[in-house]
């Protein structure tokens, strides 16, 4: 019965890679089998069965909401022209593409990720990589390779606030992950390029440099700020850096109602979340500010000033590009909690090899949040196990893990269209999510020995 909670993880991962399922049904299958594993071998009563499901509706509410108004956001956004003119900003910046996918990938995704996070930074930054143009395989890749390179809110911004863990790991983390700062953005660069012209190695390391060093003051302040302080000064530096050396003679007119509306839509959203995020609704679990509220109301406020354009074609088209990643967080959502209902999970974490809670820490997260879904309910699993000084390795492996996730992978897919397989987009991200894992792991150790 001890590790009886990996049963459904193994056959979700074994329908998923093995038998090569989609993973609306590799989820369902694991779903499926966690149910019997309750039922069958810790004899569920009906109110282990409610407590797992309204966990799951809480979940679902939060975070479910920020899926589907990020889905209807850009649906909508796509419609109205505002991915275009944001795609034509960065055009007008340079015709360089080293430059412009940086820029997208880099400061703009963490300006997103410090504002909303869950995930949305993702969604957000590959529709902006394909009115550009990129090839399709690289707006897959980009966004994720580039998520994990400041502290996420969401891998460490709510567990803070949710008592995860006493101390603020947000420096520690900050450092931890200080050298993917350098190399995912270089990275970016070669895969956009195949080479490195000095010019732009030069450009890139020095936001690089800005980032960590505005990041660095910051990061002392708590993860509010972390990821979208030192986002927001880094994009304006390279705007204007870009600008002067990269731009061609003709000087191109920016076009700035895109870059308008996402600044209105990002500072809404960490205002909101800045002042209501520990409110909750009288009598409930359920926060009274959620990010997917502004997303939603923006559409809305967008859709209805439109001309030409079905809105019940935008309900359905949302609903259809939505509804996979849905299936996928509500499987995974439920599983995890009847394993944490039924007691199998804390059996599993208990059982955790010495290593794994020793310095294999940031591995342990990377596994939890590839598994589970998200980082922000791998760091609140695993930090029940762990020794206090493991956190920051800890939060930092549950970031990094987020690139493998299946959640992620599944809404990468939807949000480009379907253009790119579930497959495609795991297996060509695996190599670089061990990369960066392994260089994590180094720098946490290198903190501990000196």
């Amino acid at each position: 019965m001890t590790f009886s909670a990996l049963i459904p993880f193994a056959i979700l991962f074994i329908g998923f890679v093995g038998l090569k399922l989609p993973l609306t049904y590799s989820s369902f299958f694991a779903l499926l089998s966690g149910s019997v594993i309750t039922h069958a071998l810790f004899q569920a009563n009906e109110s282990i069965w409610m407590l797992a499901l309204s966990k799951t509706l809480v979940m679902m509410v939060e975070i479910g909401v920020i899926i589907l108004g990020a889905f209807f956001f850009l649906e909508v956004a796509r419609k109205a022209g505002i991915i275009d003119s944001l795609a034509k900003l960065v055009r007008a910046v340079s015709p360089n593409r080293v430059i412009q996918g940086v820029l997208v990938t880099f400061p703009l995704e963490l300006m997103v990720e410090g504002s909303s996070g869950f995930g949305t930074p993702l969604l957000v930054i590959a529709p902006i990589l394909f009115a550009l143009h990129f090839e399709i395989e690289l707006c897959a890749l980009l966004p994720l390779l580039s998520c994990v390179v400041g502290v996420p809110f969401g891998a460490l911004g709510t567990p803070t606030r949710l008592g995860f863990p006493d101390a603020n790991p947000t420096v520690g983390t900050f450092l931890a992950l200080s050298p993917l700062l350098f190399i995912a953005p270089l990275l970016s660069a070669y895969l956009i390029s195949k080479k490195f012209a000095l010019r732009e190695f030069i450009w890139v390391f020095s936001m690089s440099t800005f980032y960590f060093l505005i990041g660095r003051i910051i990061s002392f302040h708590g993860p509010d700020l972390s990821a979208l302080g030192p986002a927001f000064f880094t994009f304006v530096f390279g705007l204007i850096t870009a600008r002067i050396f990269f731009s061609t003679q003709e000087k191109a007119k920016f076009e700035l109602k895109g870059i308008i509306l996402y600044g209105f839509l990002l500072f809404s959203m960490w205002l909101g979340k800045s002042i209501w995020m520990e409110e909750h609704i009288p009598g409930s679990q359920i926060r009274i500010f959620n990010p997917g509220y502004i997303f939603i109301l923006f559409a809305l406020g967008l859709m209805f000033m439109m001309k030409g354009h079905s809105r019940m074609l935008i309900f359905s088209d949302t609903f259809q590009r939505a509804r996979k990643t849905l299936t996928v967080f509500f499987c995974m959502t439920f599983l995890v909690q009847q394993l944490r209902a039924n007691g199998s999970l804390d059996l599993l974490t208990h059982a955790i090899p010495h290593t794994l809670l020793g310095s294999g820490t940031p591995i342990l997260g990377w596994m939890g949040s590839a598994f589970v879904g998200t980082s922000t309910m791998s760091n609140l699993l695993m930090s029940k196990v762990v020794d206090p000084i493991r956190f920051v390795p800890l939060a930092a492996g549950s970031a990094i893990g987020v690139q493998l996730a299946f959640q992620s992978v599944v809404a990468m897919k939807s949000i480009l269209h379907d253009r790119i397989s579930e497959k495609e987009i795991f297996f060509r991200m695996a190599p670089f999510s061990v990369f960066f894992i392994l260089v994590v792991s180094f720098t946490t150790w290198l903190f501990n020995v000196f």
